[in-house]
């Protein structure tokens, strides 16, 4: 389905692919003489192949096979060009298509109305942008923290409780997941503080995420295991509701597989 994030995707492939083109085009260009182009005749079963200066009429220069690298580089370099307008056509396109995204068809419609009735109006569809940000806009008591406790902030300037969850907390932030900091949570009249509450766009899906950072000392584990079933008897299991992540201070997460899981969850919580 075509959407914002997918053509911000797209565009993004696009502009890399012109930079990579410019660069290589740079650099051939460099082996080439100034104001020549190349031209090609079939010639039997094969294409023989001139270097002439741009605009002339005549055939220019006969290339040799053993300088067939010469006119390999000219026509890499004409195919460049071709492909660069084309590049710059999609690029114009998608900004296009773009800017029609950003007109919202739903609140158009509605603001057609007369005032009068607007507030009386259920809106059939609301945009992911705005359904993320309402959703990140959410009012609760938040915990408060220890005096004289370690400080550790994102680089967003949020508290959290542990070098680990800035990590996740940055990682998440870099691949736009969604999240909210301790956010209360039910379980059977209980109230819990999920590490991070992440919201599955694509579903409108809550998912929360506990990190048990501390799995070597023996009362810590036994409360992270009594929380772990709280959630699996209010009928939240790993892999569909929860994530689990755990580390000691001998064996810590591995900062590579995070990246990895979380850019996994952004792909998923969005297409």
């Amino acid at each position: 389905m075509l959407n914002k994030r997918t053509l911000a995707k797209e565009k993004y492939c696009f502009e890399e692919m012109r930079k990579k083109t410019l660069g290589e085009l740079e650099q051939l260009t460099k082996r080439i003489p100034m104001n020549m182009r190349l031209r090609g005749f079939k010639h039997g079963n094969s294409y023989q192949y001139f270097i002439c200066k741009t605009g002339s009429s005549d055939n220019g220069t006969y290339i040799k096979k053993k300088d067939i690298a010469l006119a390999q580089a000219m026509a890499q370099i004409e195919y460049y060009e071709k492909l660069l307008e084309e590049i710059n056509d999609r690029l114009f396109e998608i900004e296009e298509i773009q800017g029609k995204f950003e007109e919202n068809i739903y609140l158009k419609a509605l603001n057609s109305l007369p005032e009068s009735k607007r507030n009386l109006v259920d809106l059939p569809y609301v945009s992911d942008e705005e359904y993320i940000l309402k959703w990140l806009q959410q009012d609760f008591e938040k915990l408060s923290f220890r005096e004289n406790t370690p400080e550790y902030y994102t680089r967003k300037g949020m508290r959290v409780r542990s070098k680990t969850e800035v990590i996740i907390a940055d990682m998440l932030d870099e691949m736009a997941v969604p999240f909210i900091y301790e956010k209360p949570l039910e379980l059977n009249s209980e109230t819990v503080h999920p590490d991070f509450t992440l919201l599955n766009v694509k579903n409108r899906k809550e998912v929360y995420w506990e990190h048990f950072g501390m799995m070597d000392d023996v009362e810590y584990r036994n409360n992270a295991f009594l929380k772990i079933r709280k959630y699996e008897e209010a009928g939240l299991f790993q892999h569909d509701s929860v994530i689990w992540t755990f580390e000691t201070s001998k064996y810590q997460i591995s900062t590579k597989l995070l990246r990895k899981m979380i850019a996994g969850l952004g792909e998923a919580f969005y297409q």
